[in-house]
């Protein structure tokens, strides 16, 4: 996992959006920060956790099934999604968010409180007004409803 995601994650989970605040931001809308940081720390165990806790191979007919949506003969490239906490979030509905250079100068001259009620707002927001979406929510939703 690429250090500044990892520092992106400590930044974004210690505080909802502190001083040094991260390049990005998660959105869904009616969230909290309390859910965020939750569906993160999900995300972040998921994608972390060492294959062997994933469960034994499914059997079928004395062949190995492989999962649903492999697709062997296809280049690794082909097959790849990125970032896996990235992806994780996008399937729990999670919209993800790049500030400005000019956003961001703008985040480090509020309060404390300030940006306090931002960080509520814009992980909430049907339509955050900072920001641009770089990774939309996916169609696959694995937050029941």
């Amino acid at each position: 996992m690429p250090v500044a995601l990892l520092t992106a994650l400590v930044l974004t989970r210690a505080d909802p959006l502190p001083a040094t605040l991260p390049a990005r931001f998660y959105n869904r809308p009616g969230a909290s920060v309390a859910t965020r940081d939750a569906d993160l720390a999900r995300c972040l165990a998921i994608a972390t956790q060492p294959m062997a806790d994933i469960g034994p191979a499914v059997v079928k007919d004395r062949r190995l099934t492989p999962p649903i949506g492999a697709a062997p003969d296809l280049p690794p490239a082909a097959t790849s999604t990125g970032d896996p906490v990235e992806t994780c979030m996008s399937n729990r509905g999670w919209r993800l968010y790049a500030l400005s250079p000019r956003e961001r100068a703008t985040w480090t001259r509020l309060s404390p409180a300030a940006r306090t009620r931002l960080a509520d707002t814009l992980t909430g927001a049907s339509a955050p007004r900072w920001g641009h979406v770089i990774r939309p929510a996916s169609r696959l939703r694995l937050i029941p409803r």
